[in-house]
C-alpha cells in the first residue's frame, strides 16, 4: 500500500511543476487540488498494479498551459478518453497537433524519441481519463484486468504499426464515458472501499480501451459512424431514459419525435454505441429489470411482466429463458435459496 502511494504521490509531484496546487491525500486516494488563483479542480491518481497507473482530470484552468506527463525513456503507452471538453496533444519537437476531442479515446506511445505534451485550453471544463502502462514492467510482472491476460495486452499494444505515428485517435465511446462517471462515487466513501472501487472501475475502463483499440485496428481507418458528436449525445440520453422508464410503450416513432432524430439516425447510433438496434436494446433493458425483480422482490412473473412493459406473458418468458437458460419461475425459485450467514 505505501509503495502505492510513493508512486502517485510522485506522479502528482510532477504534474505540480505544470499546474499550480497542492497534493492531499483523501479516503486513501491521491489527489492534487488546483489553486483558486490558478484554476478549479483536481488530478486523482492511483497506482494500480505493476507498471499501470491511473489518473482522472477534472480541471478548469484560468489561463492556457502546456503539460509533460512524467515520461522516462521506457516503453510506456498512454490510453486516454476524454468525458467533456477537448485536450490537446503533440509529441516534443514536431508541429503535429493532435486534438482529443469528447466522448473520443486515444493511444499514445512515448518512448525515448517521442515525449508527450498535453495542450489545456483556459475556461475550458477538462475531465479526462488517463491510464498509463510501463510495457516493459506489465511484460514482467503485470496483471491482467478482468479476463485479458497480460500476455495479450501486451501483443495487442505492439501489434500497433507505429509508422502510421505514435499517437492514434481512436473512436467515440459512450460506454467508457458511463464507467469514468462510476468514479465520482469513490471521492465521497469510506477509506477502503473508496480505493478498492477506484480501483475496479479503473481496470474495467482499461478493458473497455483495450477492446475499442482491438476493434480500431482491425476496421482500419474507416469511420466508426458518420453521427455528429451532439447527436451521440442525444442517443446515449435516450438511452438513458429506457433506462430509467423501461415500462413505457416506446416506438421509433414516438422517440424521434421526442429527440429531434430521424429513425435512421436512432438506428445507426444504437448500433454503433451498444451494438443492438434500438428495439433490441428496449427489450435488453426490460429482461435486466425483470431479472432484478425476480430476484429482489415478491412480484409473481405476470406482475413483473406489466411492470415493464411487456402485454405478453408467453414472448416474455421465451426470450428470458433465451437469455438467462432457465423459464423465470426457476429463475425467481432459484433466486429465493437464502445462503446462510457465517459467523
Amino acid at each position: 500500500m505505501e509503495t502505492r502511494r510513493k508512486y502517485a504521490y510522485e506522479e502528482l509531484l510532477h504534474l505540480r511543476t505544470g499546474l499550480d496546487g497542492q497534493v492531499v491525500s483523501k479516503n486513501d486516494l491521491q489527489f492534487l487540488e488546483l489553486e483558486k488563483s490558478f484554476g478549479s479542480g483536481q488530478i486523482n491518481c492511483v497506482y494500480l498494479d505493476h507498471g499501470l497507473m491511473a489518473m482522472e482530470w477534472d480541471i478548469t484552468l484560468k489561463e492556457d498551459c502546456n503539460l509533460f506527463p512524467n515520461w522516462t525513456d521506457k516503453n510506456v503507452v498512454y490510453l486516454m478518453y476524454c468525458l467533456k471538453g477537448n485536450c490537446f496533444h503533440k509529441f516534443h519537437g514536431c508541429e503535429e497537433v493532435n486534438k482529443l476531442m469528447e466522448l473520443q479515446t486515444a493511444v499514445m506511445f512515448n518512448d525515448a524519441d517521442n515525449r508527450s505534451k498535453f495542450i489545456i485550453k483556459k475556461d475550458d471544463r477538462l475531465i479526462l481519463n488517463c491510464i498509463r502502462i510501463d510495457l516493459n514492467k506489465y511484460a514482467k510482472e503485470g496483471k491482467a484486468p478482468l479476463e485479458t491476460s497480460s500476455e495479450g495486452i501486451i501483443t495487442l499494444l505492439n501489434s500497433y504499426n507505429r509508422k502510421l505515428g505514435n499517437f492514434h485517435s481512436g473512436k467515440f465511446n459512450l460506454e467508457i464515458g458511463e464507467l469514468i462517471k462510476m468514479l465520482e462515487n469513490a471521492k465521497f466513501a469510506n477509506s477502503v472501499s473508496s480505493l478498492i472501487y477506484f480501483q475496479g472501475v479503473c481496470h474495467m475502463i482499461l478493458a473497455k480501451q483495450l477492446e475499442q483499440f482491438k476493434i480500431d485496428l482491425e476496421n482500419g481507418e474507416e469511420p466508426a459512424t458518420t453521427l455528429l458528436k451532439r447527436e451521440l449525445e442525444i442517443v446515449s440520453e435516450v438511452a438513458d431514459f429506457i433506462k430509467n422508464y423501461p415500462e413505457v410503450q416506446h416506438s421509433i416513432k414516438s422517440i424521434s419525435s421526442k429527440s429531434g432524430l430521424s429513425a435512421s439516425k436512432l438506428q445507426s447510433g444504437f448500433k454503433f454505441m451498444h451494438n443492438v438496434t434500438l428495439g433490441e436494446y428496449i427489450r435488453l433493458i426490460r429482461l435486466e429489470k425483470a431479472e432484478h425483480l425476480l430476484r429482489t422482490t415478491d412480484l409473481n412473473i405476470s406482475e413483473v411482466v406489466y411492470s415493464i412493459g411487456f402485454t405478453s406473458r408467453s414472448y416474455f418468458c421465451k426470450i428470458f429463458k433465451k437469455k438467462y437458460t432457465c423459464s423465470p419461475k426457476t429463475y425467481k425459485k432459484r433466486a429465493q435459496v437464502q445462503v446462510p450467514e457465517t459467523v
